[in-house]
């Protein structure tokens, strides 16, 4: 039996099936870009956050780079960010007109902290991009406290992390999406909620960013005048409906995620030569990422048994080209150990307990 990396759940007969009528309902309505569906969708998000306002756009890309240029960033202001993220972070950093500022992962983790983000400020950071890798928020709260105590914008990047959460001391359990002064979200297909196809969304607490956010999604129009020069990053409706849907299903997806992953670290914990991911009060589990020493062999192995694996990330961002011709050599030796020994196993909602069973088997096997 082979186990594929990832399956839709919008495959799933219940879903598909309601997807199908949702769609028809769009067909019919003749608004298939932003409207009515778009504007449920981000109202039902921004309940599930809390007391923000959210704005649906294009692509969780397309979320960082409008998100970035509301703080109106100006050539030789510094947002730090860690190298160890997905290449879309620095990208929209280097879009904003700012200077990106790369930090290391913690020495026995993938994710960033407040140690390593600290370690990077200097008198012209304006901002922290943080991202909850994989789905792990637990160093949301030291990032947050570290931005309040030196006037720093927040800019959460939630691709991987909606409907994970963390704790702060002062307003208690608070969801993924809901800690920066602006939060992106991704809704990639392989996300914890997922379209099928782009689609993203950013949030924030601050009307005036809000109301920008909406203006700067659809060519910086504001009633009937342009007032600046914005984006074509509008929603359609027929991904909005989708996801509508999904923030009904994503509870149970979540539950299905944390059950496969406590059920890799029952049944891995005992193996030599890997160290496997910890679990975190909160996680959302978007990916299941263990570091082992000899990857590619027992990657190869995996393959062989019909078990489908991913790298993330082969190169951290400080060593891609396009990072390292401008900025040149970099020593982020953490982020770089990590990257040699990363992989991911299969982890999706509509996994079944035989192919959990069967990747646990596949995994013992190829370390042996």
């Amino acid at each position: 039996m082979s186990v594929p990396f990832f399956r839709s759940p919008w495959k799933e007969p219940e879903a598909a099936d309601r997807v199908s009528t949702a769609w028809t309902r769009v067909l019919d309505s003749g608004c298939y870009i932003l409207g009515p569906a778009v504007q449920r969708f981000e109202t039902a998000l921004a309940r599930r956050l809390g007391p923000r306002q959210v704005v649906g756009v294009n692509s969780g890309t397309d979320a960082l780079v409008l998100a970035l240029r509301l703080l109106d960033l100006k050539p030789g202001d510094e947002v730090v960010l860690p190298s160890y993220t997905f290449f879309a972070c620095f990208e929209a950093v280097l879009r904003s007109g700012a200077q990106p500022v790369l930090c290391d992962s913690a020495p026995d983790d993938f994710i960033a902290r407040a140690q390593e983000v600290a370690a990077k400020l200097t008198p012209r950071t304006r901002a922290v991009l943080a991202v909850p890798l994989f789905g792990d928020a637990s160093a949301l709260p030291g990032i947050a406290q570290l931005c309040h105590d030196n006037g720093l914008i927040l800019v959460e990047d939630a691709a991987q992390a909606l409907g994970a959460h963390a704790w702060a001391p002062d307003r208690g359990r608070v969801p993924v999406g809901g800690w920066g002064d602006l939060s992106t979200m991704s809704f990639y297909p392989t996300k914890t909620l997922g379209a099928i196809g782009d689609a993203g969304a950013l949030s924030s607490a601050r009307p005036e960013l809000i109301e920008r956010a909406l203006s700067l999604r659809n060519h910086g129009l504001s009633g009937s005048l342009h007032a600046e020069v914005g984006y074509n990053s509008r929603m359609d409706a027929l991904q909005a409906e989708v996801l509508l849907l999904g923030l009904e299903f994503l509870d149970g997806w979540l539950a299905r995620r944390q059950a496969i992953a406590r059920h890799y670290l029952a049944g891995l914990s005992d193996l030599q030569g890997m160290s496997l991911p910890a679990d975190r009060e909160g996680h959302a589990w978007n990916c299941f990422v263990l570091r082992c020493a000899r990857r590619g062999d027992v990657r190869a192995r995996l393959a062989e048994a019909g078990v489908e694996t991913k790298i993330y990330y082969e190169r951290p961002i400080h060593r891609q080209p396009a990072c390292r011709t401008p900025f040149g050599e970099m020593d982020l030796p953490h982020a770089s150990a990590h990257a040699r020994e990363a992989l991911a196993l299969p982890i999706f909602p509509g996994m079944h307990e035989v192919e959990v069973e069967r990747v646990i088997a596949a995994v013992r096997q190829a370390v042996v």
